[in-house]
């Protein structure tokens, strides 16, 4: 469900950085590093963050900063609170950073002094000017020559490609896996003995074939096992090259034995990365294994508390687990986060339905159709909505969307199955689903919906079972 050009990807690459504290800042791109790693932060709070940047160290009121994230639209004070709050927890980084709240007037970015003074903390503004002069004067040098200046960060070049092409491989966006193919092509350049390269590039095809068809997703395919096997001969513990045979073993090769090596090995090779525990778990869930896959979400969820994907895969979880309320909770962060605006409202609203919330869950379908107009399974989702609600001939009206789909791109079986199901239609579901398994087009989280999701309980024979085409 839901699943660059040259200009972009240049642009990407001249972005300059503000240092707060340990930290460093992109306010253009809303990226923050921790030495060479991007640190996860959502759109929300990264641009409370590129607010306060702006404002010197001075004092900016609460309302000047809601109304940058939302315009005129009225929101509630815990709003900004919760934004703050997930800032907050980032910026934990670094003991000098902190938020200060100035009573009646609003927040202020602050680096406190670490050197102890007798009877209190020193509290320094951050030195701002020298920063923002380097930005003038890197912008001056562009303008002026055409070309990037030399990198003066103390992590070189090598290091930022690699930070920035992990930032864009695992998060939501158009293009992002396109640029992060750019940044991993650019490291295997500048770094050809070294495997990370080789090992992140394996991961972005892997996923670029998980959504291709035909042709495309064997090609990508392919050049994900070249690569992977390119990065493990320079380091047999390469994390991204791992989890990528992983995916072609289980989804293309229908090996799972072998698959669960992989991706045992990439957990074990970095056991705090969000995405090798992740893609286990998603590999669990194909494969029957309901709470390895519940306890490898909620790890990654606690490991990486500001991440939207990973808050929001446990909220997934949770829906299968037919915890709705927990999922409530969950997903609703999850979308504070800003994670991807479709997964998150989708499972959000099977949350709303799954707890009798009809017009919540109406609501939420609504708005992910406003964001991708003809999505299937928000039509899916809407027409069980509709037909809880006895608008049968609205219900018919988005079946008959979802049948006319066929773009090879667009069609989803499942939220055809789903919507046959329904409406009564029990047979033309599992027709669908059997269509479905001849195409060579199911991924991991195809299987693990036909196994667990409640939409498909009266197909199967119990809870997490194999429907029996």
């Amino acid at each position: 469900m839901l699943g660059a050009a040259e200009g972009r990807f240049e642009h990407l690459a001249m972005s300059a950085t503000v240092p707060i504290g340990r930290l460093r800042f992109d306010p253009d791109r809303l990226v923050l590093y921790d030495g060479t790693e991007v640190v996860p932060l959502a759109p929300l709070p990264a641009q409370v963050l590129a607010k306060l940047v702006h404002a010197n160290g001075e004092v900016i009121d609460a309302i000047s900063l809601r109304q940058s994230l939302w315009g005129d639209a009225a929101v509630e004070e815990r709003n900004l609170n919760q934004q703050m709050y997930v800032l907050r927890r980032v910026l934990r980084r670094d003991p000098q950073i902190a938020i200060e709240n100035v009573p009646r007037r609003g927040y202020r970015l602050v680096v406190t002094s670490l050197v102890a003074v007798p009877a209190t903390r020193t509290r320094l503004r951050i030195q701002w000017a020298g920063a923002f002069a380097a930005v003038v004067i890197s912008a001056v040098f562009i303008a002026a020559s055409g070309r990037v200046p030399m990198q003066t960060s103390s992590s070189p070049p090598v290091d930022r490609d690699l930070a920035l092409a992990s930032y864009l491989s695992t998060s939501e966006g158009p293009g992002n896996l396109d640029d992060a193919a750019r940044y991993y092509r650019a490291l295997i350049a500048k770094a050809p003995n070294e495997a990370a390269g080789y090992g992140g590039l394996a991961f972005v095809d892997a996923k670029i074939a998980i959504g291709a068809t035909g042709d495309d997703r064997a090609q990508s395919f392919e050049a994900a096992r070249m690569e992977a096997a390119a990065a493990l001969r320079r380091d047999p513990n390469e994390s991204n090259a791992l989890t990528a045979l992983g995916i072609v073993a289980s989804v293309d090769e229908h090996r799972n034995d072998l698959a669960k090596q992989f991706f045992d090995a990439a957990v074990g090779a970095d056991p705090t990365a969000e995405s090798p525990r992740a893609w286990r778990g998603k590999f669990r869930l194909s494969i029957g294994d309901f709470r390895g896959a519940g306890c490898d979400f909620r790890t990654v969820s606690l490991d990486v508390p500001t991440s939207g994907s990973a808050v929001g895969l446990y909220g997934e979880w949770l829906v299968l687990d037919r915890d709705y309320s927990g999922a409530t909770a969950v997903l609703s962060q999850a979308l504070d986060l800003g994670y991807h605006p479709g997964f998150t409202r989708y499972w959000l609203a099977r949350s709303y339905y799954e707890r009798g919330l009809d017009t919540q869950a109406l609501r939420l379908s609504n708005e992910i159709l406003a964001l991708y107009p003809g999505e299937a399974s928000a039509l899916a989702l809407r027409l069980r909505v509709e037909t809880s609600l006895g608008e049968k001939k609205a219900a018919l009206a988005d079946l008959d969307q979802i049948e006319k789909i066929r773009d090879p791109n667009r069609y989803d079986a499942i939220a055809l199955a789903s919507a046959e199901i329904a409406m009564g239609n029990k047979s033309e579901a599992l027709e669908a689903l059997r269509t479905f398994e001849t195409s060579n087009q199911v991924g991991l989280d195809d299987i693990a919906r036909i196994r667990t999701d409640p939409d498909f309980d009266s197909l199967r024979t119990g809870f997490n079972q194999i429907v029996s085409l």
